[in-house]
C-alpha cells in the first residue's frame, strides 16, 4: 500500500499546527495591541458581551482588576440609561453614532462627559457581529473650561463694577452743582492733566445745557498745583463754555497760587477771576440782575430779588 494518502495527511496537520500557531500569535498581537493602546477602546459581540478591552477602559470606568471577558456591558454598567440602550440598538443595527461631548448621570449621583463613537463590526460573511467603542472621558476638560468661563464672568463682572466705581468716582471728582437760577457751580480738587481736564470740560458742558446756565463758577480752591498746562486746560473750558452762551468766573486762586502763575507768565486776562466763591456768586448774581437783601425779620433768610 502507498503511504502517500498518509503523508498527505500529515502535511494538513502540519499546515493546520501552523494556522493555529498563526492564528494564535495574531490574537496575541490583537490583544497586546487593544490592551496597550492609548485610547479607551472596547469590542462587543451582538449580545453586548465583552470580547476585547483596552487598560484605558478599564482604568477610566473604574474597572481595574476585573476580567470583563465574556460579560454582559448591562451587568457591568446597570444605570445606564435607555438613551445609551438605544444608541446601541441603532449601532447593532447598523448605525454609526458619535457626540463629542455627553452627559453621563451615574447612579450615585456624579456625572461624567465623555466624547465618544459607537460603530458596527463586522463578520466575513457581511453581518454585523457586534458593536465598537472608542471614547474619552473629558470631565476635566469640561470643568475646566466651565471654570475658566466662570472665571471670565467674574472678572466681566468686576471690570464692569470697577468701571461704574471709577464714573462715580468722576462725577465726584467733577460735581456740577446749581445754586440758583442759571447759576452752577464746578468746584475742583487735587491735581488736574489733561485726562481730568476733559472729565472737566465735559461735566461743565453737560451742567450748562442740564440747567440752561448763564454763568458757571469755577471754584479751583481744592486744586494743588496750578501751572501753564493746568492753566490752558482751564482756558479752553471757558471758551467752550462760551460757545454754548455761558459766562465762566474762576474763583479761589490763592495768594501763592497767584504769584507762581505770575512768575510762569501765565495770563488769565481773558478770563473773569474772583478771589473767593462768595465773591464769584456776588458776580454772578450782579450780572443777572439780582442782589441778596435782607428781611426786617431776623428770623427769616436772606432772599434773592
Amino acid at each position: 500500500m502507498s503511504d502517500a494518502p498518509h503523508l498527505e495527511i500529515e502535511r494538513l496537520r502540519a499546515r493546520v499546527a501552523d494556522l493555529e500557531q498563526e492564528l494564535h500569535v495574531t490574537k496575541e498581537r490583537l490583544r497586546f495591541f487593544v490592551e496597550n493602546m492609548p485610547a479607551a477602546f472596547a469590542m462587543l459581540d451582538a449580545d453586548m458581551r465583552y470580547i476585547l478591552a483596552s487598560r484605558r477602559w478599564l482604568q477610566d470606568y473604574g474597572l481595574e482588576g476585573q476580567d470583563i471577558i465574556g460579560r454582559s456591558h448591562y451587568d457591568i454598567f446597570p444605570d445606564l440609561s435607555d438613551r445609551w440602550k438605544e444608541i446601541h440598538r441603532r449601532v447593532l443595527a447598523g448605525a454609526f453614532e458619535e457626540a463629542e461631548e455627553d452627559q453621563w448621570q451615574r447612579a450615585d449621583g456624579s456625572t461624567e462627559w465623555m466624547s465618544w463613537k459607537c460603530y458596527p463590526w463586522f463578520k466575513g460573511d457581511g453581518a454585523i457581529g457586534g458593536l465598537v467603542f472608542f471614547t474619552e472621558v473629558v470631565t476635566k476638560r469640561i470643568q475646566e473650561r466651565m471654570e475658566l468661563e466662570q472665571s471670565r464672568e467674574q472678572l466681566r463682572a468686576t471690570v464692569e463694577e470697577q468701571e461704574r466705581l471709577i464714573h462715580a468716582i468722576r462725577e465726584m471728582s467733577t460735581p456740577v452743582v446749581p445754586i440758583y437760577d442759571e447759576i452752577i457751580v464746578l468746584p475742583l480738587v487735587g491735581s488736574i492733566d489733561s485726562r481730568r481736564s476733559a472729565q472737566i470740560m465735559e461735566a461743565l458742558l453737560n451742567g450748562i445745557q442740564h440747567y440752561a446756565a448763564e454763568i458757571a463758577i469755577i471754584d479751583i480752591t481744592g486744586v494743588s498745583v496750578v501751572d501753564t498746562s493746568v492753566a490752558n486746560h482751564l482756558i479752553q473750558t471757558t471758551r467752550a463754555a462760551s460757545l454754548l452762551g455761558a459766562h465762566c468766573v474762576l474763583v479761589g486762586i490763592s495768594a501763592e497760587v497767584a504769584q507762581a502763575m505770575v512768575h510762569l507768565g501765565i495770563d488769565l486776562s481773558t478770563v473773569v477771576t474772583r478771589s473767593n466763591l462768595q465773591a464769584g456768586i456776588e458776580y454772578a448774581l450782579d450780572r443777572l440782575g439780582k442782589q441778596i437783601t435782607t428781611r426786617a425779620s431776623a428770623t427769616t433768610p436772606d432772599l434773592l430779588v
